[in-house]
């Protein structure tokens, strides 16, 4: 025996190898369909969605095999009773999250307008730019956003351009729960207009218009209110999206805030508790 493993180690040490690498192969493939909830209390759900009924709240720990995928949502068994449902992936999985927030399983499209060659609207003075406050701005919304353990997408985080179209594709293909715009205004002549405001085009993203419209009414500029026009990113995308414009760049009177780190974080909180609201709405009302 001995001779015969000398005479053949070489294909005694493939073949093990080739056995080892099968049955690690098989151990991955099996750790890819399994999950254990890492937060207490997480939603599952008869759908991939917020707005599907809660079927269950998932202690940590809870070990689920996973059946499907769709969009982020994982649709789940569990190992102690056999039931069946959804979850999101991204909650599920979360290591920082104790127990889920309000906006936890939302998806948020986050779209600072312009960038790259395509400056967007001018200061007075001409040397500041409306895509570097946008990206400031929204930036500043993903950070207040970060606690609450919802998945938030930048559509751009430097300065480069990105396509129109891409934002709302980008939107749907998510099946984002709210796609937020930010832009900074405009008036033909400097100094001559002031304040923000919200748009919407399609009916579905009314609700979401009114939510961020009512938490907007702190910040220091006054708010002009919310109406429907077609925009682009807006308009062309069955998701929930709103445009915001948070102050006209060409006033010296707004612009003083909008350059303020602590007026873009004013910003942020209030698109975090409008959002908030939006959510805790739409899930009600399910």
């Amino acid at each position: 025996m001995t001779k015969w493993i000398q005479n053949n180690r070489t294909g005694i040490i493939l073949a093990t190898g080739l056995v080892l690498s099968a049955f690690i192969l098989i151990l991955s493939l099996m750790n890819q369909n399994q999950l254990t909830t890492r937060p207490d209390q997480v939603p599952l759900r008869t759908g991939p969605s917020i707005t599907a009924t809660k079927e269950a709240s998932l202690k940590q720990g809870t070990k689920l095999i996973v059946l499907d995928r769709q969009h982020g949502w994982w649709k789940v068994r569990r190992n102690d009773n056999n039931q069946t449902g959804w979850v999101a992936s991204w909650v599920a999985n979360n290591t920082h999250l104790k127990k889920p927030t309000a906006l936890s399983e939302a998806t948020i499209v986050l779209d600072p307008g312009h960038g790259g060659s395509d400056t967007g609207a001018l200061s007075t003075d001409q040397k500041h730019y409306e895509k570097t406050y946008t990206l400031e701005t929204a930036r500043a919304t993903a950070k207040a956003l970060a606690p609450t353990g919802a998945r938030v997408v930048m559509v751009r985080n430097s300065d480069v351009v990105v396509p129109l179209l891409y934002i709302p594709r980008k939107a749907d293909s998510l099946k984002a729960d709210a796609q937020i715009s930010f832009h900074f205004d405009s008036s033909d002549k400097n100094n001559t207009a002031s304040g923000i405001s919200q748009y919407y085009y399609n009916e579905n993203s009314l609700p979401l218009v009114k939510s961020l419209n009512s938490s907007l009414n702190n910040l220091p500029l006054d708010n002009r209110g919310y109406e429907t026009i077609p925009y682009l990113v807006i308009k062309d995308v069955t998701r929930p999206a709103v445009l915001l414009e948070l102050g006209f760049i060409n006033s010296d009177k707004d612009f003083k805030y909008i350059r303020q780190s602590s007026y873009q974080d004013k910003v942020a909180q209030d698109i975090k508790e409008g959002l908030t609201k939006y959510v805790t709405q739409a899930e009600s009302h399910t």
